[in-house]
């Protein structure tokens, strides 16, 4: 005799399967974890920045050179907004020190460095087509090299093998100098605020547009970085 619980439980065996939920987290950490995904999303948003510079407007004063005034502003500005990220990441570290938190801090701190390291690259080189040389004691210029300076110290520091809750404390002490250093650069060459106290609407646009983008490209880059680090 065949019962009808056994007889369902049969049926639904052999036509549907087991009743189990969609591996959709499975599939978006392979998706992440894919290098041509990866690669894909960061040419799209290249192309994208690209093209802003392109089509944004130019400036009574520097004419074409606040193009590479719009690009130096937006990666140091994703540099220094991912690295005050490490920084608050650094802070639950040093009082959670947790191998998943620490897994994240240093994929965060890595995205920030990265960013903030082009960023002077490229405002070294934006002095030297607005103003015709590098001004290395102007102050903002001197603040940006200091940060950068201290962290390199705190990336070479933390890669090797410390208690976790001395990382976070680098990184959170990193967070803090930066912000001292950045909030007493008096301004002498460089103007105060320009793009946002601008009154032409194309180029604020232009400029919050390239930082979304970049902003976008940190996140993409830290979420594919700690997936990869995850599967190792």
């Amino acid at each position: 005799m065949i019962y009808p619980s056994r007889l369902s439980g049969n049926f639904f065996k052999g036509v549907a399967g087991p009743l189990t939920a969609p591996p959709t987290e499975k599939h978006m950490t392979a998706y992440l974890r894919s290098g041509k995904t990866a690669t894909a999303v960061l040419t799209t948003i290249a192309i994208l920045a690209a093209l802003l510079l392109v089509l944004a407007p130019t400036e009574r004063t520097l004419g074409s050179g606040i193009k590479i005034v719009y690009l130096h502003v937006a990666l140091i500005w994703t540099g220094m907004a991912v690295l005050l990220t490490a920084g608050l990441l650094g802070l639950a570290v040093a009082l959670l020190p947790r191998a998943t938190l620490a897994g994240w801090l240093r994929v965060v701190g890595w995205v920030g460095f990265g960013f903030f390291v082009v960023g002077t690259a490229v405002s070294l080189a934006a002095e030297i087509v607005n103003w015709g040389a590098i001004f290395w004691r102007e102050p903002r210029t001197a603040s940006i090299l200091q940060i950068l300076a201290v962290a390199i110290i705190v990336q070479v520091a933390t890669s090797w093998p410390l208690p976790l809750r001395l990382k976070g404390v680098l990184f959170a002490a990193l967070a803090g100098f930066m912000l001292w250093s950045t909030g007493r650069a008096e301004l002498v060459l460089h103007p105060d605020n320009p793009i946002g106290a601008s009154p032409s609407w194309g180029i604020r646009a232009g400029f919050y547009g390239l930082f979304g983008l970049f902003v976008l490209a940190a996140v993409w880059l830290a979420l594919f970085m700690h997936n990869t680090y995850k599967q190792r």
